[in-house]
């Protein structure tokens, strides 16, 4: 029985472990108080269409002003 409550506990706790995906910054922008990284985005396969979106996110101006091109940027993430 103790085993069997240990295998449960186990598994709720490696079940909330946190996690972050993290980018190497290509690009920034400011534009009207709106702070954009811009990366790569390798996960999709080239298409040699241009409808797919540009891979940017919006960070702070503090986090913006942390990070040059070329830096890598991790977003940590809880995971539930």
């Amino acid at each position: 029985m103790k085993n069997i409550y240990f295998l449960l506990l186990s598994f709720l706790v490696l079940s909330c472990t946190k996690t972050s995906d993290c980018i190497v910054i290509t690009r920034k922008e400011s534009i009207n108080n709106t702070f954009l990284f811009f990366w790569d985005d390798t996960s999709q396969q080239n298409t040699g269409l241009d409808a797919s979106p540009i891979p940017s996110g919006a960070v702070s101006e503090e986090i913006y002003n942390q990070y040059e091109v070329g830096d890598t940027y991790c977003i940590e993430e809880l995971m539930l």
